[in-house]
Parts: C-alpha cells; structure tokens; sequence
C-alpha cells in the first residue's frame, strides 16, 4: 500500500525558521506553493488527510506543526498562481514549538 492510501496521508512541507516563527505565532494561516509542474504532481487530486509543516530537513526533533488538510485554493500572488493551503491554529493536531522540545497537542 502506497504512502497516499493510509488513513493518515501526509503532505510534506518545509519552511525557513522566519516562517516558522510566523506559523508558531499564528501569524501566519495559509502556506503557499507556486503552482509549477513540481507542486501540481504533488498537491493536485492527491488524498491528504494531513500536513506536516517542518523548519528545515533532518531529524525527528526539528519544530513543526502536524495539522489536518483541508485542501487548497489556487491564489495570484505578484500576478503568479500559487496553491494557497490553509494551516491555522484550529487545525493542528499536534506542534514542536521548540528544536527537541515536547510535543505539544
């Protein structure tokens, strides 16, 4: 059974810490993704069920947020068409606010 069949499908995504510090906040309520042949394989007609917002790449203790996916608009920002992924605080299940801290429900 392939990633995307499970229950609990997973999109990916990794932000800078500025970005993060903003998502953490509540700032910041909708990530972005440029619609490019890149993005669109991954985010179109795919079954998500969540995403996992992490602050770079590497091991198990970065911080992220862990939120239920709702889908995804398609947005202009600066006359280009981006995928528009709402991630606001009502949908996390779960967050890291702090490398190696304690997750946080």
């Amino acid at each position: 059974m392939g990633k995307l069949e499970k229950e609990n499908a997973t999109l990916y995504l990794i932000v800078y810490g500025e970005v993060m510090d903003r998502i953490l906040s509540q700032d910041k309520t909708t990530e972005y993704r440029e619609c490019t042949d890149y993005w669109k394989q991954r985010i179109e007609d795919k079954p998500y069920s969540q995403i996992r917002l992490t602050n770079g790449y590497g091991n198990d203790t970065r911080r992220y947020v862990l939120a239920r996916y709702m889908g995804y608009d398609v947005v202009e920002r600066n006359g280009t068409p981006h995928y528009a992924i709402p991630i606001n605080r009502e949908l996390w299940k779960e967050y890291r606010e702090e490398t190696g801290g304690n997750v946080k429900r």
